[in-house]
Order: C-alpha cells, then sequence, then structure tokens
C-alpha cells in the first residue's frame, strides 16, 4: 500500500485556523462594543430630555432630579465597559451632555507601545429647554392666521 498522505493539511489548518478564531472573537468583541457604546449614547439621550423638559432653574437640582429618575447605563447593562462619565450642563435655554467611556481589550498585557489597550466613545448631546407658554402661544398664533 503506498502512502500518499503528505500532511499539507495538518500545516494549513495550524496557519489557518487562529486566524479564524482571531477574527471570530475580534467580531464578537466589535459587537459587545457597540452595544456598551449604544446603551451609554441611548442614557445621554434620555436624560438630555428629560433635563430640557424641566422647569427648575437650579442646575444641581435638575441634575439630581433626572439621574434619580435612572439612567440604563447606572443599571449594570454593560457588557464590558468600565463605566461611563457623563457631564451634564444646563443653562436657561438648552441642556447638554458629554458622555466617554472605553471598553478593555485583551491587548493590554500584550502590547506595550501604543494605546490598544482600550477602546474609547465619546460624543456630545444638546436640546434646547421646552417653554410650554411659548409653545402655546405659538399654536394660537398659528390658529388665528389660519383662520380658525
Amino acid at each position: 500500500m503506498k502512502n500518499t498522505l503528505n500532511g499539507y493539511m495538518t500545516v494549513e489548518a495550524a496557519l489557518l485556523m487562529p486566524m479564524v478564531w482571531f477574527s471570530l472573537f475580534f467580531v464578537m468583541f466589535a459587537g459587545f462594543f457597540l452595544y456598551d457604546r449604544c446603551i451609554a449614547e441611548q442614557d445621554s439621550k434620555i436624560i438630555v430630555m428629560r433635563a430640557s423638559e424641566e422647569r427648575e432653574t437650579d442646575e444641581a437640582k435638575v441634575i439630581r432630579k433626572v439621574m434619580e429618575k435612572g439612567d440604563l447605563a447606572g443599571k449594570k447593562k454593560l457588557l464590558f465597559s468600565n463605566g461611563v462619565q457623563k457631564e451634564l450642563h444646563i443653562s436657561d435655554e438648552k441642556a447638554k451632555i458629554k458622555i466617554s467611556g472605553g471598553v478593555n481589550t485583551v491587548l493590554n498585557g500584550l502590547v506595550k507601545e501604543g494605546d490598544l489597550g482600550m477602546f474609547a466613545y465619546s460624543s456630545e448631546y444638546e436640546a434646547e429647554k421646552n417653554d410650554p407658554v411659548g409653545f402655546i402661544r405659538r399654536c394660537r398664533r398659528i390658529e388665528k392666521y389660519a383662520g380658525n
């Protein structure tokens, strides 16, 4: 019986499988990173909208009241993020929030140069404060001009 097995399939598999596994884990990690980023951004949009609806003039009271209603990122819904930092600023006309956070990678101990140990995200949102009296006046003006 002639031996026709050359062993090239084993060598090819040994070279390809680490690349396949790395690609698979990278796609999964990217999905977790995007999930955490989306939760943090959704949370900041909710907070800035709630802050824009408050009629209180004291910034500290509004921030305390808005944060007491609950935020998604604070309820342990994040998968890999260490935490999300939120900076909420409220003026007479606008509410503005800046969020930033990061996800640690497995490359912390492997790479000495560069900052590949963390993937970071940051974004800002702004909303105008609601003025119910002004809104009612605009609606009445529109009704008047429309002829109703």
